[in-house]
């Protein structure tokens, strides 16, 4: 194998300079940030199979190792009629080099980003360039940007434009029809791990047994692999007084589901799922044979990338969701990003949740509070921007 370093003023010269030495076969193992510009570090003459090898061969441990979760179907049927999934290999160099890979990734993304809006502030008023500068600022996708920023008014001045096409954001948000506290029925909370979703549930079941009753409601938990997390989710339940059942098979959740049939109110913890996780069709396939009545409800975080939020949301999109629940709005620093995601795949947002406190911290889905909470974020970082210049000129200058 030939490994090189290649250092350039940006990441475009520095992949023209690899393709030059290396050939356009070459394999990019890491890219970082220097004095002067960036550096990659690119090899080639590898061997494939070496490659190949560990992926196989984790597959293999998977398949041995896996539990089953519905012994009625077989594995292989479940898997043959879920949507193809990728199979990521979880050896060490690997990761490493996706991580790497990814890194790359957002870096020509923000050359990309840089280059457009040079391009646009050249087309547009000088108003239109402002405006469009506030939504990059504030998170917005540059696709979206660009159309909210076409349908300004030329003869606004900036801030009521500004105001205007905030508006405009706030109208391209779906919001969920129903109140789930107020119309009742049985949701399952689906999502990546850590993204709050047992607390979530402790937060709709205590509205819910406030407004209605303990009696109205029920808990179920699929999550078995999560340490301590039917421990967290038995606590809630005993606090509030309301019955938890643990779901560990397909049939084990239809005959709970059957015994708490007269509860007004069912919400269903299932576990984390990683969007790419080589056993995701088969936990899809125990929601997806359950009774038609069950509504999956999407629990995103804010503090995630917008990538990796529209991978979220594609991936899960096979289970027909009902809507989503943004989480960890306290947590961020920015919240563009995710209002760009629920925009560009049409997913209705239900309720919004603020904190760790139940059940306060959870709020009803408002576009135009969730995009004037956005712009008071952007605000807030461009002004400790500032504070932090300041406070480095002087200190520079003492």
């Amino acid at each position: 194998m030939k490994i090189k370093r290649f250092q350039a003023a940006d990441v475009r010269q520095a992949i023209k300079e690899v393709r030059e030495v290396l050939g356009p076969d070459a394999v990019i193992l890491s890219n970082t940030r220097v004095d002067g510009g960036v550096e990659i570090v690119a090899a080639t003459d590898y061997d494939e199979k070496e490659f190949k090898r560990p992926t196989q061969a984790r597959v293999n441990t998977e398949q041995v190792n896996r539990v089953e979760i519905n012994p009625s179907i077989r594995t292989e049927q479940a898997v043959a009629s879920a949507p193809q999934q990728n199979i990521w290999s979880q050896e060490p160099t690997l990761i490493q080099m996706r991580k790497e890979i990814s890194g790359l990734k957002d870096m020509l993304e923000n050359q990309l980003s840089e280059l457009a809006w040079k391009d646009m502030k050249h087309n547009n008023t000088p108003v239109q360039s402002q405006l469009l500068q506030r939504h990059l600022h504030l998170g917005i996708q540059i696709d979206l940007a660009k159309k909210l920023v076409s349908q300004v008014h030329t003869g606004d001045d900036l801030e009521s434009a500004w105001r205007h096409s905030l508006g405009a954001l706030a109208q391209k948000i779906d919001i969920h029809e129903d109140d789930i506290i107020n119309s009742g029925g049985i949701y399952a909370l689906v999502g990546p791990t850590g993204v709050g979703k047992t607390t979530t549930v402790a937060k709709l079941a205590a509205r819910c047994a406030l407004k209605h009753g303990a009696k109205n409601v029920a808990l179920i938990t699929t999550d078995c692999y999560r340490i301590g997390g039917q421990e967290q989710l038995r606590t809630y339940a005993r606090i509030l007084g309301v019955p938890v059942r643990v779901a560990k098979t397909h049939q084990e959740l239809a005959n709970a589901l059957n015994d708490l049939i007269d509860r007004r109110f069912i919400l269903i913890d299932t576990a984390g799922m990683n969007q790419r996780d080589i056993q995701l069709a088969e936990k899809f396939s125990v929601l997806k044979q359950q009774s038609p009545k069950i509504k999956n409800i999407l629990t995103l975080s804010a503090t995630t990338q917008a990538s990796v939020l529209n991978d979220i949301i594609a991936t899960f999109s096979h289970l027909e969701l009902s809507g989503c629940i943004l989480t960890k709005t306290d947590e961020t620093n920015s919240l563009g990003g995710a209002i760009s995601a629920l925009i560009r795949h049409r997913l209705p947002l239900a309720y919004v949740c603020n904190g760790q406190q139940v059940p306060e911290d959870l709020s009803l889905a408002r576009p135009n509070r969730l995009v004037k909470q956005a712009n008071d974020l952007m605000n807030e970082q461009q002004l400790n921007s500032e504070l932090e210049f300041n406070d480095g000129g002087f200190a520079a200058y003492g």
